[in-house]
């Protein structure tokens, strides 16, 4: 073991011994740098007052007995100190001023400080040891201390007596010895202060960089949540211009389910920013909480029953009078239940209990179901603003992520606490704990319609969408096939809308499932979001671009990151286009139009039968890579005229429908076609070249009967063999 190791393993096991549970890195810098001095002071004196035992002990005895009170201090301060929370500064001032006072009392028993074998240095020591706690004022009292000390010692040099014992070339020699040792001391003190100071400067970095990249994440999820509302409202405003009479209705309630939408957004972080602030206002009153939380349970009655889903109250007591602000409650418990209707599988079980905790004066509510498991490495963050849990069993629902930052921060303002559990077998539990009191003024629970219907948006449409074309099956006829990509299930409403009629539909609900479909159908063209749950448009963009069955696939990254930034990183990984939400609906049709006859230069490439010219183009190198592993096969069975596609299908690892899908895309032909006028361009290229008869050449390229050779080799070149051959 290196000695790196070493001191990284004893610096862990002293962090490990002075740390406390909610101590900052700052704070155990600090506590760190004093337990070490602590315990370097404390060798120091070991050494030296050994060496006083061993080499003078009666002439020294003075410097002994100090050094054994400084052994019991020391030794006191090393096994406090870990033990040691809020009174750790006082500690050590108290700490620090006994040492200073010790030392001046053996100072004047020396006859002062000429005479005090050089123990003035050792009070600087303990000045300077102040410095890593980093508070000015502690340094400043102790520096006067020292001050103090002195000029008491010059005044009360006539009243002191030097003892017999101590000559003045002892003293000399002691005196070299401690002013060495405390110098030592001393410049260790500033070489860990200093590191300590690199050190902190380091974490405070790095803690502004992660501010600045969690504030950049907040803006970027801001920017999307409300660019996908502003695009339904702008597609479906242009929808209702042109064909009012279809889209009128239908049209304005979208538009006023997403305007409702991005007011609640609003609303949700305008209480944020109040609650953090500390400017929410409470309104508390006292009444009994556990008939308020039945009314509100009764409310999800219907929306549970939607989803064939059995929705429990379970109160510990039939009553429980209490201080609690009905609005607030009523926020937290909609929320939660709103999220467990949300996640439970149709036919599942959601459970609310309300009750007191044993032998303690506080509330508890459990909101439980029963619905898939929430992956532990996301727990931590389930309360973060925007946080959406990326599971492949949840990705189908849509919701903002600011509803459980409410949660969190509403129970804080009651000075209460929120945790989650999940688990495969149990489900999920939100458990809040509420502090009990009875001094707010009594008053009746407010019921009837005072819930909002916003509470309830998500789940209805959700449950609204995914009733209509969201998983589109495609149908078989000529039209390009597209492959939309995104997680708003309006969005999707809107897209299908626009594009059906031109294109064949399928819709896919995330990356994962998108790349899934992708590798199934082969699709013409593809329109992706960006931010998706489970798989990222990128993280998908990247796979389908290094795979060969869909490398040639032209993708729209369709988005609300419109910065530069986010879109040279979707163009580098192969995004074809890029288009910021809202987008301009006329745009999107003009680029899909195009991004498709570019396919056509993949035409004029590979139709021809001829060897494609290599080029750098990283996406070319892999359709040219594809077209040689097929030219390749189909050269070595040119005189085979039963030639069967299945030995194609093996080489490229594709399904039969797959190679079809793909190779029609490469070079506008069927494989069967291609294989054709590979055999055509194999026999024009052998009469070229050898010396073979015009029967030779047909037989060779799998041709039995030269009549019908010597057709189909005209029809493609306008000419016979036998021209060619002369």
């Amino acid at each position: 073991m290196n000695k790196k190791n070493i001191f990284q393993k004893l610096d862990l096991r002293i962090e490990q011994l002075v740390a406390y549970p909610g101590c900052d890195q700052k704070r155990l810098n600090t506590r760190k740098t004093m337990w070490i001095a602590t315990f370097f002071g404390l060798v120091h004196v070991i050494l030296h007052t050994g060496a006083f035992l061993i080499f003078a002990p009666q002439s020294l005895h003075l410097l002994i007995s100090y050094g054994y009170i400084l052994l019991l201090v020391l030794l006191i301060a090393l096994f406090i100190v870990p033990q040691l929370r809020a009174n750790f500064i006082p500690y050590y001032i108290f700490h620090l001023s006994i040492l200073l006072f010790i030392t001046f009392y053996f100072i004047l028993k020396l006859g002062g400080i000429a005479s005090s074998a050089g123990l003035i240095f050792a009070c600087l020591a303990f000045v300077l040891s102040s410095i890593p706690l980093q508070n000015i004022r502690i340094t400043y009292f102790l520096f006067s201390l020292f001050t103090i000390i002195i000029i008491l010692s010059g005044l009360l040099v006539p009243w002191l007596k030097v003892p017999e014992e101590i000559t003045p070339r002892l003293n000399a020699i002691v005196f070299v010895m401690n002013t060495l040792s405390m110098s030592i001391f001393i410049v260790y003190l500033t070489i860990i202060f200093f590191a300590q100071q690199t050190k902190i400067e380091k974490l405070e970095s790095d803690k502004l960089k992660e501010v600045s990249e969690a504030k950049n994440k907040l803006f970027t999820n801001i920017t999307h949540e409300f660019r996908t509302p502003l695009t339904i409202i702008q597609g479906m405003a242009n929808l209702i211009r042109s064909n009012s009479d279809e889209w009128l209705e239908k049209g304005t309630e979208k538009i006023e389910v997403q305007t409702k939408n991005l007011l609640n957004l609003v609303n949700q972080m305008l209480d944020l920013a109040k609650l953090e602030a500390g400017a929410m206002h409470v309104h508390v009153f006292q009444s009994d909480i556990i008939s308020y939380l039945k009314y509100l349970t009764d409310s999800f009655i219907s929306l549970a029953r939607d989803k064939n889903i059995q929705l429990n109250f379970i109160p510990e007591s039939r009553h429980l009078v209490m201080d609690f602000d009905q609005e607030k409650i009523m926020y937290i418990v909609s929320n939660l239940l709103t999220n467990a209707i949300k996640f439970t599988p149709n036919y599942g079980t959601v459970d609310i209990y309300a009750g007191l905790m044993p032998d303690k004066n506080e509330f508890v509510l459990k909101v439980s179901d029963d619905g898939p498991e929430i992956p532990s490495e996301h727990l931590p963050f389930l309360f973060d603003r925007f946080f959406r849990v990326e599971d492949e069993l949840r990705s189908q629902e849509v919701g903002t992520g600011l509803g459980l930052a409410m949660v969190k921060e509403l129970v804080k303002l009651f000075g209460g606490s929120v945790n989650v559990s999940s688990s495969k077998d149990l489900g999920t539990t939100f458990t809040i704990i509420l502090p009990v009191t009875n001094i707010a003024p009594e008053k009746d629970i407010i019921t009837g319609n005072s819930l909002s219907p916003e509470f309830f948006a998500d789940v209805s449409l959700a449950t609204e969408v995914k009733t209509d074309h969201s998983e589109t099956v495609i149908p078989s006829n000529d039209l390009p096939i597209l492959l939309v990509v995104e997680d708003s299930q309006d969005l999707k409403h809107y897209l299908n809308t626009l594009l059906k009629g031109q294109y064949q539909l399928d819709f896919a609900s995330n990356g994962e499932t998108g790349l899934q479909k992708a590798f199934e159908h082969i699709p013409d063209i593809i329109v992706s979001d960006v931010m998706m749950p489970v798989m990222d448009g990128i993280s998908m963009l990247d796979a389908l671009k290094n795979d060969l069955r869909t490398s040639h696939i032209p993708v729209i990254m369709l988005t609300a990151k419109a910065d530069i930034d986010s879109r040279l990183n979707g163009l580098a990984n192969g995004a074809d286009d890029y288009l910021a939400k809202p987008f301009n609906e006329v745009e999107l049709l003009i680029r899909l139009r195009k991004l498709l006859e570019l396919r056509k230069t993949l035409h004029q490439r590979y139709a021809s039968g001829e060897q494609p010219i290599p080029e750098e183009n990283h996406t070319l190198n892999l359709e040219d890579s594809f077209i040689q592993k097929i030219r390749k096969v189909m050269e070595e069975s040119l005189d085979d005229d039963n030639f069967d596609v299945h030995q194609l299908c093996v080489t490229a690892g594709m399904s039969r429908s797959q190679l079809y899908r793909k190779f029609k895309s490469l070079t506008n032909t069927s494989v069967i076609d291609y294989f054709w006028t590979l055999r055509l361009h194999k026999a024009k290229n052998l009469l070229q070249t050898t010396a073979m008869n015009i029967s030779e050449v047909a037989i060779a390229v799998g041709f039995k009967n030269l009549s019908h050779f010597s057709k189909a080799f005209k029809n493609q070149f306008g000419m016979n063999p036998s021209t060619v051959r002369k």
